[in-house]
Formats: structure tokens, C-alpha cells, sequence
């Protein structure tokens, strides 16, 4: 099985490293964890109810050395100890659970062009005017006095658009480096924090974000007079760990921050992971924290973010923006300008430049013949099949002196994973790929013209949901994300050195969208709480229609989009609120019940009106989710309400599912209160699984578990490579070939135990069990279970003899008392030697 994309070794660092994605679309695939070329490495130890760090008195006999106390925002500490001293820490009493450090993978590094200086504009101008923003300004509210803390790669504070400077006076007037420039979490020589006081953002990310949360300047952000705090948690390149994250979150707490955003997140996550609880325990001291959902549509259902998915947070979907400013090539065959993208990490093409005449290579996967002679001249490809390495590889083999990739399914596209040849290679869309090998097909050989300007090109999902947006429900089935933003195609400040200004796509933009407009709520009302804050934007929020058609007249999933996309003004101008505004329902087959509260705010007496509709439900596999359109029903009492001012109501919601829902379904609607007369509507989503969410396989895949030999390690992707065993193979822990036991998570289990059994003897070795971990992200990626990271945790455990390993996983929300509740596999037999 050479190539097997994988999780990384787990119980060494759990399955919860293996999925950190950056919340930034288009971005380089997520790292996978360095193999452990020492004893030590950090631990988050939690502690029970009521505890503290005194605890660990009990285990000062054991090498390890606290490094941070997280008391105010977690209650437990982070500790650098061996996997074994680990181990015997999670087993101190009021100890509650011990979870690795895990990595969260950083955006991709911003191309260093410099573009011109008409390019700053409409984009994030047509995303404030979405959601209303530019009317809240009109009114004066800008979010003056609100303090937004970004914890992201930093920010550069020369951009004039965000101030200038950094210090007191500034718009950035708070910040922390906490970890330095060269720190990369993921790999072992740069691991380690070399925090400073300056916050320059050498990656760009965090600039970008900044710029949507309040730029004023050449573009306007959602809350242009909001002061920064600027907590920078990844270096130029590479990933940050849950540690450094927890810290940012104590210190924006500590310097007063009113908001903080988080542009970053642990795909496929549960609640209960140690981000998603400090995120949580800002929100009890008094601050909104917004953050991404998380880009992992593409991996349908249960596949949101953490710290997005914790119960108080503020998860954030993405719709698309109607158009996204892109660099152009002016092509004269055409008679006009076509937007492009580098693919990285290929030269950009240099202005005053052009290519050869385009010539048709075809789909330029390496068995592939050839369709056209590309030497000395540019290449047109199509993409898909094969890898933008192979494409690229072979037009440069064939002597192409550039490379023009059309997209194969509409509108722009980005990519990575190609090595520097010389020679750039862009991607162009699929529209205006065609017209070039329309032109190339005759003979006309198009050239393209690299003048340095820019234009708007169209998406086709604008004012949809964005393809890349990650689906709810959170593994424990709690309603998630609660709103939406626009997030796809987002033209921002990035740093100076960078050009100033650039387009990108994420929920790692749609999220500080949100920020921002939590930013104008307090502006206008410094008392909200952030329970109120969520209230007023879910509330006030407008549904989209359901992107893969949106002809059908059907709304995209509840569990996709929220209440829908924020409406700054009717948020500011709500007259009432109805509570909570995302409720899952849970599962089974029967009808359901949940209650609702409206609270009037208003001065009149008012009447409602209690009204349903429903949204598009997912159906099957967590991974590749069909679709249906079946309604439930829905019923109100009371139906009809009268508030008086200040006075609330309890509405008892019952929704039947349709007979027709598959069972597996995740099922949705929105729950309106109309007020009779001008008054704003407002509207509550849920969600719900239909049939027994106990009966969805976590261990059920055709090739998996299953025992194999360790090959070698990619060093640069840190996938590994596998073999099966022959037969009769030995294994040495000492000597190798080192054995594994790839498992693939059909979905988030609550728990994973591993054992080993002596065939010859009956003794047992049993590792610690994981606690809430995240589910294999597509069809075919399985985890390694590296027998010599589980013997790192109990050395010396494993005898030379016959073995065989037992892995038991318990389904989410399943009781650990009851034995139906758990899956379980045993591998065949194998032979350990000294």
C-alpha cells in the first residue's frame, strides 16, 4: 500500500493531530505529525471538577515539568513529560483526562507580487453591503471603543489601512509574538516558542483577517474604528499547537479584549477538546468569541471545527461572495482581461511579460499521449485526474516554457504540492479555459499578457454556501454553525512586503465578517452579553437557498449554514429575541419536542405569529451525503403570542420527521416568529438525526483495521509508507521492520481502547484509551497505530512471543457500561522477536 495517506502514529499524539486544517480554502494540504525523536513532548492535563494544580504533588517522583497553568481558561496545565510519565500523570486521582498538544496546521504563505494600486477595491465592499454592515456606518456605528483580538499569524501594523503603528495610540494597540518567526510546531527542530513583543505578521493570514474584522483605508472592514489586539500564534511557515492557542486566548482575556477571533480550528472535532472548552470559558468572563466552522466540506457531515464547535462559540459558515478580484492576463484573441492564480510554488509570472501561443497538451497525466507540441511555447491543460505535479512535470519535460491549467467544474480554483521548475503554472476557470482551447483548437495560439492589473471575475456559488464550508452537527449532535458570513472571495489587507492587498477564501474569512459585526453590536449596546451577541446575529440572519441547486427553491442544510447570513441592521434593530437559536433535536424515529423562549425588548405590546420551513437534509455516508427534500412536520403551542414589553413566552416545538427520510439523515428547518406589522422576524434553526445514531459503523471498511509493516516517511508530507506483512514475518521493536495497525474511523468515536494479547501466555497489555476522537477525514484515510509508540507509553510491556492486538472503539454518545455500545477488532496473530 505505498502512498496510503494516513493519520499520524496515534496515542503518542492523539487522533486529534491528525486533523488540524487550516481554515483557509485553497490552502496546502494539512502536515502530519514528525515520528517522535524524543522522550518528551507536551501534554495538556486536565483536571476534574474542583481541582487544581496540586494534584500533581502526588507525582513529584516523575520527570516531567509544568509549563503553563491555564486556570483562568481551562482548568488545567500544560506539562513537557515522556509518553510513559504521561500515562501514569492520567492516572493521579482528580486527574481527568491527559491529551497531546496537538498541531494545527497553518495557511499557506501569501505570494510576494505586488499589485496595483487600483486593485483595492470592491470586494469586501460587496460583503459589508451583504450582510448591511455599510448601513450600521451610515447610522455612526463603526465599532468605536470595541476591543478585537486576533489570534492568527500576527498582523502587520505598518499597513496605513489598520493604523500604521503598534503600541498605545495605535489601532493595534495590544499584541503578543508567542512564538517567533521560525517556530513550526510540527517539526521537531523548531517546536519549541521563542515568544517576543511584536506581533508582525511575516505570514499574512492574520492581516487578511484583520482587514475584514475593521481595515480603514483603501478598503473598509466591517467595524473600521475597532482597536486591534494582535496575538500571534504561527511563524512565517509551518503549524502552532493547542498550547500556544490557549495561551493567546488567556492573554486576550487578560488585556480586555471584547471580542476575539480565531480563524483556525482541529477539523472533525468534539466540544469537549481543551480549545474549544478555554474558547467556552472566555465567553463565561464576558467575551464574544467568534471562529471559524472550517473548511472541510468536501468531507460531508461532522466534519466542523474546534475551537468553532464549542457551546458557546460563535461557529461561522461561508457563503461565496458574487465575484473575487484575481491578478489578470490581458489576452488579445479575446479582447479582454482573464483572472489567474499561481499555483504554488511555481515563479509568478513577471509584468511587461507574455506567454508563447497557447498550444493543447490535453489532461497531461503522465500515461497520457501528448496532443500538441508545447516546446518552446505555453501548455494548455485541463485539470483533474492527476496531480498539478504530474501536469506540470510533464509539459516542462515537453519543453513548455509556461503552463496554463483550466479549472474542470466552474469558477476559479487554487492549488499547491508543485516544485519549483523555472516555469510558472497558472490556473485560470473553466470559462475562460474553454475559450482558450477554443482558440487553440484553430490554430490561433492565444497569448496571455501579464500587465499587472487585476479583474473581477465571477463565482458560480455566489451568494451560496461555499463549497468548501464544513458541515455540522458536532459529533455530540449539538447544533452547529450558527450563522453564516461571506467568506469566498474576499479581497483584504495583506502585509506590505506582500503587495497590500489580496483575495482569499475560507470560513477563515467569514468568521472575523462576524467578528466585526459583534464589534458594531457592542458599539451600539456595551452591556450585550455574548450569549446576546449570538442571539441578535442568529436571530436576525437570512437562509440561503441550497447551493447544489438552487433552481429547487429548497434552503441549503441548517446544519450547513445556520440561521443563515447575519443581518447587521436587524440585529441592531431587533425588538425582541427568540432563545437559543440552534437546537438539535437528536435522534431516533419518532416525533420530537424542544422549547423555545421569545422575550419582547420592545415599547408596544406585539403580536406573533409561530411559522416553519424547512431546509435541505443529508442523507447516507458521513463522508459523501446525498441529499432529499422530504418536510417534517412541524407544530407550535401556542402558535400565536402576544408579548407585552419585557415579557416572554415559552413556545413547545414538536417536529415529526418525514416517513420518506432515509434513516441515517441529518434533517433541519427554521423556526420564525413573525411579528404582525413591521416588525423584524426572527428566527431560531435545528437540526436532528433520523434512526438510531448508536447504529452508524465507526470500524466498517473494506480494507481496514488491518496489521502493516512501516515502509518509510515522506519528509516533507510526513505521510507514511506501508507494506502488508509476509507470511510468517517477525518484528522487532529493536531492529524493525517496525509494525502498525491502520484503523480508519468511519466516524467520531467517544472513546478508543488498545490492548495486546500473548497468545501463548493470556497476559494482557492495556494502553490508556483517547476520549472524543475525530473521524478518518475522506473514504480512504486510515490511522497508524504504531506498536512502538503504544510501547512508549508502558516500556519493556511487550515480551518477545506470538501477540495480537485488540483495538475496542465506543460510538459516539454511546454508554461505556454497555457492551452494544462498542465495536471492536482483533488483528491476526504476529510474532515479536528481540
Amino acid at each position: 500500500m505505498p502512498g496510503l495517506r494516513t493519520f499520524p502514529p496515534a496515542l503518542r499524539r492523539p487522533l486529534a493531530a491528525a486533523v488540524a486544517l487550516p481554515l483557509l480554502a485553497l490552502a496546502a494540504p494539512a502536515a502530519q505529525a514528525e515520528p517522535d525523536d524524543g522522550p518528551a513532548q507536551v501534554w495538556l492535563v486536565e483536571f476534574a471538577e474542583g481541582a487544581d494544580a496540586s494534584v500533581l504533588e502526588a507525582a513529584r517522583d516523575l520527570d516531567f515539568a509544568v509549563r503553563h497553568d491555564f486556570e483562568r481558561i481551562w482548568n488545567g496545565v500544560s506539562v513537557e513529560a515522556d509518553p510513559a510519565t504521561a500515562r501514569r500523570l492520567g492516572q493521579l486521582g482528580h486527574v481527568e483526562r491527559v491529551w497531546s498538544d496537538v498541531v494545527f496546521t497553518g495557511p499557506a504563505r501569501l505570494g510576494s507580487d505586488v499589485l496595483t494600486e487600483s486593485a483595492a477595491v470592491p470586494e469586501l465592499a460587496q460583503a459589508i453591503r451583504t450582510t448591511r454592515a455599510d448601513v450600521a456606518h451610515d447610522r455612526g456605528i463603526t465599532g468605536e471603543g470595541v476591543k478585537v483580538g486576533v489570534i492568527d499569524t500576527g498582523i502587520d501594523y505598518t499597513h496605513p489601512d489598520l493604523g500604521g503603528c503598534f503600541g498605545d495610540g495605535c489601532r493595534v494597540a495590544y499584541g503578543t509574538d508567542f512564538v517567533g518567526d521560525d517556530f513550526d510546531s510540527d517539526d521537531p527542530e523548531l517546536s519549541e516558542p521563542a515568544p517576543d513583543d511584536d506581533p508582525a505578521d511575516c505570514a499574512g493570514h492574520g492581516t487578511h483577517v484583520a482587514g475584514i474584522v475593521g481595515a480603514d483605508g483603501e478598503v473598509t472592514g466591517v467595524a473600521p474604528d475597532v482597536e486591534f489586539g494582535a496575538y500571534k500564534v504561527f511563524g512565517c511557515e509551518g503549524s502552532t499547537s493547542a498550547e500556544v492557542i490557549m495561551h493567546a486566548l488567556e492573554t486576550a482575556l487578560d488585556d480586555g479584549m471584547d471580542v476575539v477571533n480565531l480563524s483556525l480550528g482541529q477539523s472533525f472535532q468534539w466540544p469537549g477538546y481543551p480549545t474549544a472548552k478555554a474558547a467556552d470559558r472566555l465567553t463565561e468572563e464576558g467575551v464574544t468569541v467568534v471562529a471559524s466552522m472550517g473548511n472541510d466540506g468536501e468531507y460531508g457531515i461532522y466534519s466542523g471545527s474546534a475551537p468553532g464547535v464549542g457551546e458557546d462559540v460563535i461557529a461561522v459558515a461561508s457563503t461565496d461572495n458574487p465575484a473575487q478580484r484575481m491578478d489578470a492576463a490581458h489576452v488579445p484573441a479575446l479582447g479582454r482581461g482573464i483572472g489567474y492564480r499561481v499555483i504554488d510554488a511555481s515563479p509568478a509570472p513577471e509584468t511587461g511579460t507574455a506567454t508563447g501561443g497557447l498550444v493543447w497538451l490535453g489532461r497531461a497525466c503522465a500515461d497520457d499521449a501528448s496532443e500538441g507540441d508545447v516546446a518552446g511555447t505555453a501548455a494548455l491543460i485541463v485539470r483533474g485526474t492527476c496531480t498539478f505535479k504530474e501536469k506540470y512535470e510533464r509539459a516542462v519535460a515537453e519543453g513548455a516554457t509556461s503552463v496554463v491549467v483550466y479549472n474542470d467544474r466552474p469558477g476559479p480554483f487554487g492549488g499547491g504540492g508543485v516544485e519549483d521548475l523555472g516555469v510558472p503554472i497558472i490556473a485560470v476557470t473553466d470559462t475562460d479555459g474553454k475559450d482558450l482551447h477554443d482558440l487553440a483548437a484553430i490554430g490561433e495560439a492565444p497569448v496571455l499578457e501579464f500587465d499587472g492589473e487585476t479583474v473581477l471575475v465571477d463565482l458560480p456559488r455566489g451568494g451560496l454556501a461555499s463549497s468548501f464550508t464544513a458541515y455540522g452537527p458536532a459529533p455530540d449532535l449539538t447544533f452547529k454553525p450558527d450563522v453564516a458570513a461571506p467568506g469566498g472571495g474576499i479581497w483584504s489587507t495583506v502585509p506590505v512586503a506582500d503587495g497590500s492587498y489580496e483575495a482569499l477564501s475560507g470560513t477563515s474569512m467569514s468568521s472575523p465578517h462576524v467578528a466585526g459585526a459583534a464589534a458594531l453590536l457592542l458599539d451600539a449596546e456595551p452591556r450585550l452579553e455574548p450569549r446576546d451577541v449570538r442571539t441578535r446575529l442568529a436571530n436576525s440572519a437570512k437562509p440561503v437557498p441550497w447551493g447544489d441547486n438552487p433552481d429547487l427553491g429548497e434552503l441549503e442544510a441548517a446544519h450547513r449554514q445556520g440561521t443563515g447570513v447575519i443581518d447587521i441592521v436587524d440585529a441592531l434593530d431587533a425588538e425582541a429575541c427568540l432563545y437559543p437559536t440552534g437546537v438539535n433535536v437528536g435522534d431516533g424515529t419518532g416525533p420530537r419536542t424542544f422549547e423555545l423562549t421569545l422575550t419582547s425588548r420592545d415599547q408596544a405590546v406585539r403580536d406573533y405569529t409561530l411559522t416553519h420551513r424547512p431546509t435541505i437534509a443529508t442523507t447516507g455516508d458521513d463522508h459523501d451525503p446525498g441529499f432529499s427534500a422530504a418536510e417534517p412536520e412541524v407544530t407550535f403551542e401556542p402558535q400565536e403570542i402576544r408579548l407585552h414589553p419585557g415579557q416572554s413566552a415559552t413556545i413547545e416545538v414538536t417536529v415529526k420527521p418525514s416517513a420518506e427520510l432515509p434513516a441515517g439523515s441529518v434533517f433541519g428547518g427554521r423556526i420564525t416568529a413573525r411579528p404582525e406589522g413591521d416588525g423584524e422576524s426572527l428566527t431560531a434553526a435545528y437540526s436532528g438525526y433520523q434512526g438510531d445514531y448508536l447504529s452508524i459503523p465507526v470500524l466498517e471498511h473494506p480494507e481496514f483495521p488491518r496489521l502493516a509493516a512501516i515502509v518509510a516517511q515522506d519528509p516533507e508530507t510526513h505521510e507514511f509508507e506501508y507494506r502488508d506483512p509476509a507470511d510468517g514475518e517477525t518484528f522487532s521493536l529493536a531492529e524493525g521492520p517496525a509494525l502498525a495497525a491502520l484503523v480508519y474511523l468511519g466516524h467520531q468515536p467517544a472513546a478508543m481502547e488498545v490492548s495486546a494479547t500473548n497468545t501463548d501466555s493470556g497476559e494482557v497489555v492495556e494502553w490508556d484509551p483517547e476520549a472524543f476522537l475525530p473521524r478518518s477525514p475522506g473514504p480512504d484515510d486510515a490511522m497508524g497505530l504504531h506498536l512502538e509508540d503504544l510501547v512508549a507509553q508502558r516500556p519493556n510491556a511487550l515480551e518477545p512471543g506470538r501477540w495480537t492486538l485488540t483495538v475496542r472503539v465506543l460510538k459516539a454518545l454511546g454508554d461505556a457500561e454497555n457492551p452494544e455500545h462498542w465495536e471492536q477488532w482483533t488483528s491476526p496473530e504476529f510474532t515479536l522477536v528481540e
